[in-house]
């Protein structure tokens, strides 16, 4: 894309959030909004203390970001939000127990803004993912290879045979989805969680 701007932030600091919003001195046309991630647990009864940490760092503080961008009117007229997540916004997964409730927190709250903002034209939609051959993601594969003495080819059959179209997203993949969504394909789509996954999900 032309003329954009990677920003780095530590969403467990407000101090951070506020210094990225300081960094951007025009409206936005398109925000790619990677929301955070929960290590996998299958923890469904964390406690009180832990929750309140786990809102505030991968919900509050994050939020706010979005919020700051709305209240300093850095969204122009018609700009466009990709907010990526994965697929356990779609699909309880068991291992997933505290990202299955704070997704779906999101998406609550995407089909708030994406209707709040609407009348500014702005567009949100969700792009919600499975795996992804990310090079940190490919050397976990080749380390749990290893420790089961395979063949990564052999594994890689072995982790994709529950994906309809037998393989992971690539990265190309998943930015040729995020650049289409900040595109023409959106101009009639707001609110909306985008599933790429190769068919793993299937619920209509």
């Amino acid at each position: 894309m032309q003329n954009s701007v990677q920003l780095s932030l530590d969403f467990s600091s407000t101090e951070s959030v506020d210094n990225c919003i300081n960094d951007i001195d025009q409206p936005l046309d398109g925000v790619v909004f990677i929301i955070p991630r929960i290590s996998a647990t299958t923890n469904f009864f964390p406690q009180d203390e832990e929750w309140h940490t786990l809102f505030d760092h991968y919900f509050i503080k994050p939020l706010r970001l979005l919020r700051k961008l709305y209240e300093q009117q850095l969204y122009a007229t018609g700009c466009k939000i990709v907010c990526v997540s994965g697929i356990s916004s779609k699909q309880a997964l068991t291992n997933y127990a505290m990202n299955n409730c704070l997704r779906s927190a999101w998406l609550g709250q995407i089909k708030s803004l994406a209707l709040g903002l609407a009348k500014d034209k702005v567009i949100l939609n969700t792009l919600s993912m499975g795996g992804v051959l990310t090079e940190n993601y490919i050397n976990k594969l080749e380390q749990k290879a290893a420790s089961l003495d395979m063949e990564y080819n052999a594994l890689m059959l072995q982790e994709v045979d529950n994906i309809p179209l037998g393989a992971y997203a690539t990265v190309a993949q998943v930015s040729g989805a995020i650049a289409s969504l900040l595109g023409a394909i959106s101009d009639h789509m707001t609110g909306q969680n985008i599933i790429l996954d190769g068919g793993f999900i299937r619920a209509y």
